[in-house]
């Protein structure tokens, strides 16, 4: 018996899922080509590798399962905080014949997407074919995901393949399937969009981050002529400038995002200047990308407020990320150079703080000042909105209960976690709440920073007839309410709905009666 109490007792053993994306820096090592060997001789193609990035706290382990004709079920394992496992089906290995082993069906999806005016998400004008991977672990990309360890590595196209917490597989951009057909794609410019696990057949801890987008532009290059931020060769001329000015390289204070488009580096030197609201997210970044990837090679660093450069970003080809996590809130420059002699026609500038701003929130129901709900009976009507506009967009939400308006002391009511950010109320069952005072708020998220909002009316979980909140009708309850009753004392808060027993909404003798009955029902132990 006891030994069962103390199982109980226990946390649950947690999921320790895994978080798949695409990495962006792979797929900016596009170029166009006639070289294909799946295509007839002299189809225009846009070729790329891919690296597929492990970010969450659990491996992804894939299995060999039962085999159907000429495929084999795969599943997933799925490890606990516990130790424990759990295996669960998540699609099919097939023998990939050009390749010599099996490999998981389906893992990445390509397409090639217009560029909307202001540099929205177009339709799609073309599409690879869904690749199928081996999946195995080629780069330890970033030691400092939570989770990362260097114990057995998933290192064949075995029947157990996978990735550890932040270790990457990469397919170079000359394996069969890593490209678009262009044969229908007029010249321009596009979002190359890659996406790992298009038909979220593995489970994960996040699926909203499985696709990457970086910007390519398909064919002849134009001559570079001096964009509009000219000059801002130097921090002075930078400095100079008006902080949010009409084509101005001092971008001022930041909160959310700035884009800015239709650059070009036809000198040395490019300065740009902005001020941080907050100290930096793993999801904050400052990122200088050229449609035309391969020429004229760009590269990037970080300065802070005394000129002291902090960070360089120098790739081979031109998508230059610089990460502003655990960067203090402040002034910071960013220096955009060409290496090498030629010019670039165009880049773009992204500096994105949205992942320490935090999300627009405001719980606005339960309303007024005290909400009465009945437990295990009735449910708590919560409402949330989202009301300002330029924050970042909620990704999901949870709701959460205490006993005091304090977050800290809030727990997440279970079943309500994680919820969709699109829907924008709830009903929350009372089942889970003791009775008394409570307290509810829901928290947002981006992905990366929180908020959170209480609504506005304290609840109050009861029982009918149970004016002291212990669960229990007792004698000394149904003599108090007789006596109020039959003397026309005012009832305390509450009582107007606790003790109304029949629902009439009066307080009469008929609910005094069914006091009494709970009462001696209670007293007689059959309660």
């Amino acid at each position: 018996m006891l030994s069962a109490l103390l199982a109980l007792c226990m946390p649950l053993a947690e999921d320790r899922l895994p978080d798949v994306s695409v990495l962006p820096q792979y797929l900016a090592q596009a170029y166009v080509t006639t070289n294909n060997s799946e295509l007839p001789p002299g189809t225009r193609a846009l070729r790329f590798p891919t690296a597929t990035l492990n970010m969450g706290p659990g491996n992804l382990e894939l299995r060999g399962g039962e085999i159907v004709g000429d495929k084999q079920r795969v599943l997933q394992r799925v490890y606990k905080s516990d130790g424990t496992w759990v295996d669960r089906e998540c699609g099919w290995f097939v023998y990939h014949l050009g390749h010599g082993h099996i490999h998981f069906e389906d893992w990445t999806m390509f397409r090639l997407r217009k560029i909307l005016p202001g540099g929205g998400v177009g339709a799609v004008v073309a599409s690879g074919a869904k690749t199928s991977f081996c999946v195995l672990e080629i780069i330890d990309w970033d030691q400092t995901v939570g989770g990362h360890y260097t114990g057995t590595s998933y290192a064949s196209c075995g029947q157990i393949q996978g990735l550890r917490p932040g270790w990457a597989d990469v397919y170079g951009s000359t394996l069969e399937g890593q490209f678009i057909n262009l044969t229908d794609v007029p010249d321009g410019q596009y979002y190359l969009e890659g996406i790992v696990d298009p038909g979220n057949l593995v489970q994960e801890s996040k699926e909203s981050n499985n696709a990457s987008l970086i910007v390519v532009s398909i064919g002849s290059t134009p001559i570079a002529q001096p964009d509009a931020y000219e000059p801002n060769n130097t921090r002075a001329e930078v400095d100079a400038k008006p902080e949010r000015g009409h084509d101005s390289a001092n971008f001022g204070l930041v909160k959310g995002r700035v884009d800015v488009r239709k650059l070009s580096m036809t000198d040395n030197d490019d300065w740009f200047k902005f001020k941080m609201p907050n100290d930096g997210s793993a999801a904050d970044y400052v990122r200088a990308q050229s449609p035309w990837l391969r020429q004229g090679n760009l590269t990037m660093e970080l300065y802070n407020a005394n000129g002291v450069k902090l960070n360089t970003s120098a790739n081979n080809y031109n998508f230059e990320q610089i990460s502003l996590s655990g960067k203090p809130a402040g002034t910071y420059y960013v220096r955009v150079t060409r290496l090498g002699s030629a010019d670039n026609p165009e880049y773009w500038l992204t500096v994105d703080l949205t992942g320490s701003i935090p999300v627009s929130l405001a719980t606005n129901e339960p309303k007024g000042d005290v909400f009465y709900v009945r437990q295990a009976y009735e449910t708590i009507p919560v409402k949330w909105d989202y009301p300002a506009t330029g924050a970042p967009a909620a990704k999901s939400v949870s709701i959460y209960k205490s006993r005091t308006v304090d977050v800290d002391q809030g727990e997440v009511v279970d079943g309500y976690e994680d919820m969709p950010a699109r829907g924008r109320s709830a009903n929350v069952i009372t089942v889970q709440f003791g009775l008394g005072d409570w307290h509810v708020f829901v928290r947002a998220t981006d992905g990366g920073a929180t908020t959170d909002s209480f609504a506005p009316a304290r609840i109050v979980v009861y029982r009918k007839g149970d004016t002291d909140f212990d669960g229990q009708v007792t004698e000394r309850e149904a003599a108090t309410f007789q006596a109020r009753l039959a003397s026309g004392t005012n009832f305390p808060e509450g009582w107007a709905t606790i003790c109304d027993m029949n629902e009439d909404g009066k307080l009469t003798q008929s609910d005094a009666n069914i006091i009494w009955m709970l009462a001696r029902e209670h007293k007689g132990g059959k309660h």
